[in-house]
């Protein structure tokens, strides 16, 4: 028996809403094991297991394989992923301030630096 589920608060957003509805499939469905789902599904278990999670929207294939495998409507489960995936396409996003953790040069420039990999005893690199 693999470890519980993390709580989701179907009231937090319509993903953890989603995601609440496939673990009630799920369990509606005998509450199989995730690793058994994947070798039916033909995805892995850690991937079925992040459908359920509440933390993003799955990929419609994965949630049509994981909704066959519980033997759900899968017309009724497109339809309400496709009005999630409409939803979160109309949220805005939120602004990235944060610079990336590397910038790349600003320029380049050939013949301004070059740096050879001659390492010397001292272990040293050796720039000119």
């Amino acid at each position: 028996m693999g470890r519980p589920e993390n709580p989701i608060d179907p009231q937090a957003g319509p993903v953890q809403h989603f995601a609440f509805g496939l673990r009630k499939l799920r369990e509606e469905a005998g509450a199989p094991g995730y690793r058994a789902m994947a070798r039916r599904a033909g995805y892995s278990a850690a991937t079925l297991s992040q459908a359920a999670a509440g933390e993003r929207l799955p990929t419609l294939p994965v949630l049509l394989a994981f909704v066959e495998v519980c033997r759900g409507d899968a017309a009724y489960w497109q339809s309400l992923w496709e009005q999630v995936n409409d939803e979160l396409a109309q949220q805005p996003r939120a602004a990235d301030d944060a610079d990336p953790p590397y910038q790349g040069l600003a320029r380049f420039e050939p013949g301004m630096r070059s740096c050879s990999s001659a390492v010397t005893s001292s272990l040293t690199i050796s720039c000119s």
